[in-house]
């Protein structure tokens, strides 16, 4: 598969980055030596006792490269937006540095050293990248890893995709030859004795047919026969109009099944995702021990009822589970709920009430600093929820859902999400709406990390909580 072979060039460039990251190691250790003694007097310690570094060092830069799911296109234009993502992961990954020798009480490496590092790694970086750039456009030119590729064309190949203004598929091919990919042929669905004879007399590794869906009944016999000769065969699914859907082929028993789905399906990253759930929940729950046993007293000081709050709410794809946060209101205030929306809901769905009469005086302060929210940790660690997510909506609001507002339940529901860090309650529900869609569609660890580090100054400044 084409998206396969540049992953596993990633992957390559990933470890020449790194190597390059740890020889920006050896370059700071240097310098530091060569120009601080000058200025403060001493050198530091002998090489070997900051080598251990080198395996932090290692696994933080690999990871945040695989984490920005970088070298996935290695066109010209991808090396300048590569440059911000690169600052970026450097910023990252010394911070996270840091954090390891803050961790370890590690007081003899110097923060100067750190610092000289920083920006030779960042420039190692670039210079992996363009290093690597140019090397996969040498092997190229010499036929190393070529995949030599026919274009079957049907009655009106490509007339469809370039009116959406996408580019046909032989536009695709010419523009990912860095891949290692040469178009050597281009024939019609109708000429099955030329596609044959070429494939018989030519060195192919992939026969692609750019067809309509009610032409795949004409191209059956010239499948078979490439399927003999051992020739891949692809046929983009161009013809199926979806929207937003991502495509994946699987075999069903002996079938051949083609998904298209919209909701994250990489079993990999979302087992990167689960783990940094279950991390991070326990983690939290452990530093919100106390705080989470003053706020119980407090709730019960301030009015009658329970400590926490449940609610039934829908997960993923409609599943159905309990709801845990601190109770914020005066035991009953679920009762006045559709009173409530008839006088003070816009859409039917929202209640947004400046001074809620149902909140209690602790409460105010629970939801303005977002502490109600802590319970929900055992709900991610439970795996009914994630740390970052769409909100979980009542089972009454889904029923008034349009078509396409149930999409944003498609999603494991999270703590915190995009238009959490987008404006809170200032945003309209179909603001909301469209933030978790987006959110869906655009899903990355990368993007979880980015609301992860935002969540921490909307929380701390209240910013857009009533």
């Amino acid at each position: 598969m084409l998206s396969q072979r540049s992953k596993i060039l990633a992957q390559y460039f990933y470890i020449f980055s790194v190597i390059f990251v740890c020889g920006g190691f050896f370059l700071a250790f240097i310098t530091y030596n060569l120009i601080t003694p000058i200025i403060i007097g001493y050198k530091l310690y002998s090489i070997l006792y900051y080598l251990w570094l080198l395996v932090p060092i290692a696994f933080v830069f690999y990871f945040l490269l695989f984490l920005f799911r970088m070298y996935l296109n290695l066109n010209a234009e991808s090396f300048k937006s590569d440059i911000i993502k690169l600052f970026e992961i450097t910023a990252i990954s010394v911070f996270l540095i840091y954090a390891v020798l803050f961790m370890f009480k590690v007081t003899y490496v110097s923060r100067l050293f750190i610092g000289y590092f920083s920006i030779y790694s960042f420039l190692s970086l670039i210079f992996a990248d363009y290093t690597g750039r140019k090397l996969t456009v040498k092997l190229k030119r010499r036929g190393y890893s070529i995949r030599n590729i026919v274009l079957v064309k049907g009655d009106s190949s490509g007339i469809t995709d370039i009116s959406e203004g996408k580019g046909n598929v032989k536009d695709i091919i010419l523009s990912s030859e860095y891949l290692g990919i040469k178009l050597v042929g281009e024939i019609s669905k109708n000429d099955l004795n030329g596609l044959i004879d070429f494939v018989l007399n030519n060195p192919v590794d992939e026969v692609i047919f750019d067809i309509k869906g009610d032409e795949i009944a004409d191209i059956k016999e010239a499948t078979l026969l490439l399927e003999e000769k051992g020739i891949t065969v692809k046929i983009p699914t161009n013809f199926i109009p979806f929207k937003y859907s991502k495509v994946s082929f699987e075999k069903v028993g002996d079938f051949p099944v083609i998904s298209f789905y919209t909701a994250p399906e990489d079993d990999i990253r979302l087992f990167a995702k689960r783990l940094i759930d279950i991390a991070g929940s326990a983690f939290a729950m452990i530093i919100f021990l106390m705080p989470a046993l003053i706020i119980g007293v407090l709730i019960k000081l301030d009015s009658k009822g329970s400590v926490l709050y449940k609610s039934k709410r829908i997960g993923k794809n409609g599943r159905l589970f309990t709801f845990y946060k601190f109770r914020t209101m005066y035991p009953g205030s679920d009762e006045l709920r559709d009173e409530l929306i008839k006088d003070f809901s816009r859409d039917g769905i929202e209640i947004k009430l400046k001074n809620d009469p149902r909140i209690t005086k602790i409460g105010k302060i629970l939801r303005k600093a977002s502490l109600d929210e802590i319970p929900q940790f055992y709900n991610v660690l439970k795996g009914d929820m994630s740390l970052v997510g769409p909100r979980p909506p009542m089972p009454d609001e889904v029923k008034k859902y349009s078509v396409k507002q149930r999409r944003r339940i498609s999603m494991k529901p999270g703590i915190t999400c995009l238009w959490q860090i987008s404006g809170r309650s200032m945003l309209s529900f179909e603001d909301r709406v469209e933030l978790d869609l987006k959110y869906i569609d655009e899903w990355s660890l990368k993007l979880d990390l980015i609301i992860l580090l935002k969540t921490v100054p909307a929380v701390l400044f209240a910013k857009g909580a009533l």
